[in-house]
């Protein structure tokens, strides 16, 4: 074996992430990247969810940026991350916008 065979570079299209699935990762990060223009619209008062409105973003460009890079190895882990982010979407519009979660704030667990 000569060295020429060890080291020959990868296919440029075997690690490149489709236009298709850039389309749908942007589509998914975008709820999540509008929460600190809707800070005024969140029902609870409590303290602990407007920060989180504030630090959501980054947990959405995050969960964006790993999906695309696990893409070309993993395909079934990218779409995992994606399904999550779409849960957590739904889970912090509830914990953000509904009156029942703000009358729960001032209730203690113990």
């Amino acid at each position: 074996m000569d060295n020429s065979q060890l080291h020959q570079p990868e296919s440029k299209s075997g690690n490149r992430v489709p236009w298709w699935m850039i389309l749908i990762i942007i589509v998914c990060m975008l709820p999540g990247l509008a929460f600190p223009w809707m800070l005024d619209l969140v029902v609870s008062g409590n303290a602990i969810v407007k920060g989180l409105t504030w630090f959501y973003p980054a947990y959405v460009i995050c969960s964006g940026l790993i999906a695309y890079q696990c893409y070309g190895r993993r395909t079934a882990l990218a779409w995992i991350i994606l399904a999550l982010l779409l849960l957590s979407h739904a889970c912090f519009y509830i914990l953000a916008f509904s009156t029942a979660a703000s009358s729960l704030s001032g209730v203690s667990a113990f």
